[in-house]
């Protein structure tokens, strides 16, 4: 049994380099058009272990909007009474650039500036969707997330 489950789920070298090509393929469209969502798996707070993540969280770019729907741990330095929206929030882009490294590593940052302060968002994105993210804002500390880019192959 074990042997016919192992047989039916494994992929020819072939089928595994279209799958990577068809996943690559994806990831650069994605990332052309500005329309990609990253769902978090993991967060690495600067204080502490890190931590599995659980439920939906995601961070989502449509255009010129950044949807951030982050879990925050850590020291905040100035926040609105209440903690304000911590790293939940909708927001206007203000400057993005895209760079791709010679190890083919998409290298995204995005800045913005809502009601409640300042963020520089640092993206790592790899042709597999496999994600990076490292979150900088002046009034809390910093904070990376890791996770993948959601991918339907099958478009």
């Amino acid at each position: 049994m074990v042997v016919g489950l192992v047989a039916c789920s494994t992929l020819t070298p072939a089928e595994k380099a279209e799958r990577a090509a068809r996943q690559a393929a994806f990831v650069a469209k994605a990332l052309k058009d500005r329309h990609y969502k990253i769902d978090i798996q993991m967060m690495y707070p600067q204080r502490g272990p890190a931590k599995n993540v659980t439920g939906t969280y995601s961070l989502e770019v449509k255009g010129d909007s950044l949807i951030s729907y982050l879990p925050y741990f850590g020291r905040a330095y100035q926040v609105p009474y209440g903690g304000g929206k911590g790293l939940n929030f909708i927001g206007i882009i203000e400057r993005y650039s895209a760079v791709k490294d010679a190890k083919g590593c998409n290298q995204i940052a995005i800045e913005l500036t809502n009601e409640e302060d300042t963020y520089l968002y640092m993206l790592d994105i790899f042709d597999n969707g496999s994600t990076t993210i490292d979150v900088r804002a002046k009034q809390r500390e910093p904070i990376s997330y890791s996770g993948e880019m959601v991918i339907d192959i099958k478009k």
